[in-house]
């Protein structure tokens, strides 16, 4: 809507101020939401199950997020929000910080969290394999990280020397691949016990962690001029999206403890 608006009225302002207050306090709450609800169905295994330590990585991972969206939205942005100046160097280092949290570190804890609710699943004898349409999706994003991994090594052998935080942050998509992978073979095993809110819990994660690598492939287009101004402003909108499904899987998995609670069945849940 913000971008309509723009490209109606010819004014920027309006896309400016949308992310440097609402958008920034969007992505923020959304994190937070994420957290919370992630701490709550940590809380729900008892020590010692096995799905426990998944969750107590996957609220690791969304606390990262949380305390990252706080450094790089408001901390580290120019923004009627940040009390420091935008170009001090508090401001810079909030950044960075923020920038490594929500980054490498957040999406190392979630695969590692992913790969837990994988063994679970396996010594369950409910581990499923990708479909076509799995590796359909999973193909061009290896594509992309190959493309971008040749990029930075000529860049290198060119001179080129990249900072500390950019080194960081070149983990990212990979782990963001196999992350993907996860995920969709998380939903898929889920189907072979009927899927239910159990499935719309993984497919969530399955959704924000693609929402976040098409974001990271659209800054890639925008970076090498393949997607000129004013598209480029698109590749904004595909953080929030994303930050809302991955709030979205936590309470799914809460409405299915709540379920067994309740004493439900399996086809009770569908029927919902």
């Amino acid at each position: 809507m913000v971008f309509a608006v723009w490209r109606v009225t010819g004014d920027d302002a309006w896309v400016i101020e949308y992310f440097r207050v609402p958008g920034a306090l969007l992505l923020v709450t959304l994190a937070g939401v994420e957290l919370w609800l992630s701490l709550r169905v940590c809380r729900e295994f008892s020590p010692g199950e096995p799905m426990r330590v998944a969750w107590r990585l996957i609220a690791c991972s969304a606390g990262c997020d949380a305390l990252g969206a706080v450094c790089v939205q408001i901390l580290g942005s120019e923004s009627r929000l940040n009390p420091l100046p935008a170009s001090s160097p508090a401001a810079l280092g909030f950044r960075q910080f923020g920038l490594a949290l929500s980054g490498p570190l957040r999406f190392t804890l979630l695969a590692a969290g992913l790969y837990f609710a994988l063994r679970v699943y396996r010594r369950a004898g409910f581990l499923a394999r990708l479909n076509r349409l799995d590796w359909l999706i999973l193909a061009p994003i290896a594509v992309y990280i190959g493309i971008e991994f040749g990029g930075l090594i000529a860049a290198i052998e060119n001179g080129r020397r990249p900072g500390l935080g950019e080194a960081l942050n070149w983990p990212v998509d990979p782990v963001l691949w196999v992350l993907l992978a996860q995920a969709m073979l998380l939903s898929r095993s889920v189907q072979i016990m009927g899927g239910g809110w159990i499935g719309r819990c993984w497919k969530a994660f399955s959704l924000g962690v693609l929402l976040v690598a098409l974001g990271d492939i659209g800054l890639w287009a925008v970076n090498s001029g393949l997607l000129p101004w004013p598209w480029a402003a698109l590749t904004w909108y595909f953080w929030a999206p994303a930050a809302t499904a991955f709030a979205m899987a936590p309470a799914y998995q809460l409405q299915v403890i709540r379920y067994a609670y309740e004493g439900r069945t399996s086809a009770d849940w569908e029927s919902r």
